[in-house]
């Protein structure tokens, strides 16, 4: 029988491997020899799933090491962000492991013991499992790390300087944990959520940590609020001024109208088109260093983002080029990013 289960690396984040380590029992001479891992998880209903993963055992006596965390994802990312603070899923999980061989008489062993991680999870449902919610570290907050790390903050906007906002804008920020929470003891991880709150006043101030500077609400016609997904899984905002440019892309089809000809009546060209979208071009304000990191791997890698436009939030998407400039000696120019957003909707956004 597999003989035991060890958490040997990951987070409550399941962007990020998390990997087991399995020690099976010993088969003599055996045609094939595998570990069976069921990953039993919480589909968002209160009903469990399995996921089943194989691991083929290669040398006797020698343990075997498996990363589950894609089996994780399969409820969080089927989870439908919005525009609005909400509060975000976590999955309750929990494995059981044991050994499938063959024998040297070609006799199929199945099922061969069974050892669970955590060890009561299975009696325990909801109450003794691990839990784990989407997001991940980056690669070098991993490298820094070592095999495991907790997670505290679901923001990672710098603190080193103001960040712009405008009166009568509502700022969105997710809620930190009170203290870091690690996967081993993770039962009780409690499902992460983001709040907005309305800025009523100008000036420096602060939210939930956040240093921000409120521009009066005079300015807010030449600004525009995005909101966005981090890489923690939790909603943000943030404002730039208004776009500098706007463009519009529209997919056109040619064709032969064709009718029945006469002398004088004959086909002639056509053309349908469609999907037509607008791109706002923007530059972001002088930034810090730090903050010019922030746009350019947190903002801009975002995959759920929204602009505000004619009081409704638009889904669009942000739209890089293969290679940005980050910095040139040559040129002394303060730090900024420019990006493109294109609208997820068709036709006039003004309307």
């Amino acid at each position: 029988m597999a003989q035991n289960i060890n958490l040997t690396s990951g987070s409550v984040f399941a962007g990020n491997p998390i990997t087991f380590t399995i020690t099976p029992s010993v088969a003599t001479n055996p045609s094939f020899h595998r570990v069976i891992v069921e990953v039993n998880f919480d589909n968002g209903t209160g009903s469990y799933e399995t996921n089943k993963l194989t691991i083929p055992v290669t040398t006797e006596r020698s343990d075997v090491s498996l990363d589950i965390s894609s089996a994780l994802r399969i409820t969080l990312d089927s989870y439908k962000y919005t525009a609005i603070p909400s509060t975000y899923p976590v999955v309750s999980w929990y494995i059981k492991a044991y050994d499938e061989y063959m024998d040297n008489n070609g006799e199929v062993h199945t099922g061969v013991g069974e050892v669970y991680y955590p060890a009561d999870g299975s009696k325990n449902k909801g109450e003794t499992n691990l839990r784990c919610i989407a997001g991940a570290f980056s690669d070098i907050e991993r490298l820094k790390s070592g095999v495991t790390k907790a997670v505290t903050l679901l923001s990672c906007k710098p603190t080193d300087t103001h960040e712009i906002a405008v009166v009568g804008e509502s700022f969105v920020y997710p809620v930190s944990y009170s203290a870091g929470q690690n996967l081993a003891t993770s039962s009780s991880l409690t499902a992460p959520v983001s709040r907005e709150q309305e800025i009523t006043k100008e000036g420096a101030q602060s939210i939930q940590g956040h240093p921000i500077y409120a521009l009066p609400s005079s300015e807010a016609e030449d600004r525009t609020t995005f909101r966005f997904i981090n890489r923690f899984g939790c909603l943000e905002s943030i404002s730039v001024p208004k776009s500098y440019s706007q463009k519009m892309s529209v997919e056109s089809m040619q064709y032969t109208k064709a009718i029945q000809e006469t002398f004088n009546e004959f086909s002639r060209a056509a053309i349908k088109k469609q999907n037509d979208r607008e791109s706002w071009l923007y530059q972001s304000d002088p930034l810090t260093k730090a903050w010019q990191q922030w746009y350019l791997h947190e903002f801009l890698m975002s995959e759920h983002v929204w602009l505000k436009a004619n009081d409704a939030w638009l889904p669009c998407t942000i739209n890089l080029e293969d290679e940005i400039t980050i910095k040139d000696e040559t040129n002394k120019n303060m730090y900024s990013v420019s990006f493109t957003a294109k609208l997820g909707i068709n036709g006039n956004p003004f309307i």
